[in-house]
């Protein structure tokens, strides 16, 4: 087996294993009402802002032949997405104005203490690994979010059904979780190249590999404390 082989195979196996984890399964487990949908849609605008903070300082670190990947990926995400015809974080807004949250609210909206904590977690693997594990930790979670990787549907396409079967909405209601299915597909596959030039010694494997575990580890926390939440909004 070639080492680009045993490494897809290997990063499909972990962001396959996620969603059999205890936070995962609790988090996929709550029930939604309107408030806690809320909640929700205000913690994605957030993780949005993280996000795009992550990705800037990972793109900072790494080959130029790299920023251009990263340029194009956020140039979706920032910019315009041909898909929805805006960027990520406005089209984050608008689902969270279809859920009667305005942009203000938005905009004043403050993490809960466990998702504050992810977002620096996060933000201290952009800086801190060396440029390989800091990208291969911010993909994982688009390669998390691949509907062609992730069996019985990855992370929007599950929460969009479970909005659809408890709230009564329709994608069209929610429409950065509908433009994130085809998203980060896209996105994940784009980035699949860095890995096959730069990955190809052990020494690449492992740091690809050590930067996707450490995402994916916070990224349980980080769903854990999001289940607590909402577990406690009655209504």
């Amino acid at each position: 087996m070639s080492s680009s082989m045993r490494l897809r195979e290997e990063l499909d196996r972990m962001v396959n294993v996620q969603f059999e984890t205890p936070e995962f399964v609790r988090f996929l487990n709550v029930k939604y009402t309107l408030n806690r949908a809320r909640f929700f849609a205000i913690h994605m605008a957030l993780y949005t802002k993280n996000r795009r903070d992550c990705w800037g300082y990972v793109q900072g670190a790494c080959p130029l032949d790299v920023k251009q990947v990263i340029w194009r990926h956020e140039s979706d995400e920032l910019i315009n997405d041909p898909r929805c015809e805006t960027d990520h974080f406005a089209l984050q807004v608008k689902e969270c104005r279809l859920l009667g949250i305005s942009p203000e609210e938005v905009e004043k909206a403050e993490p809960v203490p466990q998702a504050r904590a992810a977002h620096y977690a996060w933000t201290y693997l952009a800086l801190q690994q060396n440029w390989l594990a800091a990208f291969a930790a911010s993909s994982i979670l688009e390669r998390r979010n691949n509907n062609e990787i992730v069996k019985g549907g990855a992370l929007s396409l599950r929460i969009g059904k479970k909005w659809r079967e408890e709230l009564g909405l329709d994608w069209k209601d929610m429409p950065s979780m509908e433009v994130h299915k085809e998203a980060d597909k896209e996105h994940s596959d784009m980035m699949w190249g860095v890995f096959e030039r730069y990955a190809a010694s052990e020494s690449g494997h492992r740091s690809v590999i050590e930067g996707a575990r450490e995402s994916l580890t916070i990224d349980r926390a980080y769903r854990l404390g999001l289940a607590v939440a909402m577990e406690g909004i009655e209504s």
